[in-house]
């Protein structure tokens, strides 16, 4: 063979070599390209998947045995993602799947499971963990670099919160006595005992409720059962109860009492039975509603927003109810301006005139939730009382430095100060509301009450 022959040859197959490698690249272009595409589509469908299913399943874990809690929220699970992903699969092989399926990577705190390692709870069921079954999807070009299939999966985690929109419940109970009252007093101290309605004690009781926490990580609260109830009674009122309440189906309904759910660790369940708590505790209230806990970053109830006012020589929340009239509110109350005022156009409304207030009262510092017992009254001592509903109010008037028939602070907010003027060591000793009609309210907040069904709480914390 000739010189320019075996140059030829050569040539060619140096061409043939540098086409294999092009080919190659973009074939690896192609898999990255296309493959990849497909990949990072499954891993979103996968992602919405966890999500959904972690959301819907923990719907069925509130309020049942740890057991059915567990096995209904695993099925749910299960069910959501197949028909979200729609797997090459049967609704059987991808209950195999769950079966089968490992998560290595799961934090610590998820000890409890089912028949699926990739359905998992924490200790007391506040927590839930999803961790999908690995789905594979079948390449398009990167099998010719030797990978035929790519696997995906995708996790989740929820956990139970209060919800935001309900205002917290506070740790006052009131008979169903008063039921048809517009405004109560919610707690009365030894003192006042002629200025209505805070005209002394019921039977014994003060107003209070000793609710325990369960532990909340998004309110910064840790499990507290038993003690330091004074700490516990003013937490609450700044924050509002860390965990879901139920109501009772009727009186005769077999107690669940919240101290000992709180005490056996299935936080998963909403107690409907509290305990009242017959201290004249003056301090709780000037904790919870005013001073707060700093430390913690928790201001008091009363000491929150924009609008405040000094009173007792401490900032107060002065947002009048009337500045949440939406405009129905202000066609049937007219030019409201006073508490009195108020309570007369609360007194006036009916069903057919729908909701009267804006979403906005959600965000009031005033705003929040109390338990009515079915008994009508609170009893003797510490007594064990049964939820018949939760009604919606608005933190009225506070009463400083009181003795038998007056005090020497009457505030109402975006109203001139009344009492004695007398406000040396001035506290908070006692404290009205005005019972909101549920029918005032719009949807969204009537639906955040706790004891509505299906308002049971979870949030994505990743």
């Amino acid at each position: 063979m000739s010189l320019r022959d075996r140059l030829r040859s050569d040539e060619e197959g140096a061409t043939l070599v540098i086409v294999a490698i092009s080919l190659i690249m973009l074939f690896g272009f192609a898999a990255i390209a296309v493959d990849g595409a497909m990949a990072w589509s499954q891993l979103r469908e996968n992602q919405a998947a966890a999500d959904t299913g972690a959301l819907a399943g923990a719907q069925f874990v509130a309020d049942k045995p740890e057991g059915q809690a567990m096995d209904d929220a695993e099925t749910e699970v299960i069910r959501i993602t197949f028909n979200t992903i729609e797997p090459d699969m049967t609704l059987d092989e991808w209950e195999a799947a769950w079966a089968g399926c490992a998560d290595a990577e799961k934090p610590g705190e998820y000890t409890k499971t089912n028949s699926s390692d990739c359905v998992s709870f924490n200790a007391d069921l506040t927590k839930m963990r999803v961790r999908l079954p690995d789905v594979e999807i079948q390449t398009a070009f990167a099998q010719v670099l030797g990978h035929s299939t790519i696997t995906t999966s995708g996790e989740a985690e929820v956990e139970l919160v209060p919800s935001t929109k309900a205002g917290g419940v506070l740790p006052f109970g009131l008979p169903w006595s008063v039921s048809g009252d517009i405004e109560v007093c919610l707690k009365s101290g030894a003192n006042p005992k002629s200025v209505a309605p805070c005209d002394g004690p019921d039977t014994g009781n003060f107003g209070f409720l000793d609710i325990t926490q369960f532990g909340s990580d998004s309110l910064g609260t840790s499990t507290s059962c038993a003690g330091n109830t004074i700490g516990r009674m003013a937490r609450n009122m700044a924050q509002g109860a860390d965990h879901k309440l139920s109501k009772a189906a009727s009186a005769g309904e077999t107690p669940l009492v919240d101290r000992a759910v709180c005490t056996s660790g299935d936080h998963h369940l909403e107690p409907y039975t509290l305990t009242t708590e017959t201290g004249n505790k003056t301090g709780v209230l000037q904790t919870g509603l005013v001073t707060g806990y700093p430390g913690d970053g928790v201001s008091g109830r009363l000491a929150r927003g924009e609008n405040l006012r000094t009173v007792g020589g401490s900032g107060l929340d002065n947002t009048p109810l009337w500045d949440y009239l939406n405009t129905n509110g202000q066609n049937l109350c007219g030019g409201v301006s006073t508490h009195d005022a108020m309570v007369s156009c609360i007194n006036s409304w009916s069903a057919g005139d729908g909701p009267i207030f804006t979403e906005e009262l959600q965000d009031a510092a005033r705003w929040a939730w109390v338990p009515i017992f079915w008994e009508n009254t609170l009893g003797n001592g510490n007594t064990d009382r049964t939820i018949r509903d939760f009604r919606p109010v608005y933190l009225q008037t506070t009463f400083w430095k009181c003795k038998s028939s007056s005090c020497g602070i009457v505030y109402d907010p975006a109203e001139t100060l009344g009492g004695s003027g007398k406000t040396g060591g001035a506290q908070i000793e006692a404290l009205t509301a005005i019972m909101i009609p549920k029918l005032a309210l719009p949807e969204d907040l009537r639906d955040g009450a706790n004891g509505v069904p299906g308002e049971t709480v979870y949030v994505l914390i990743k």
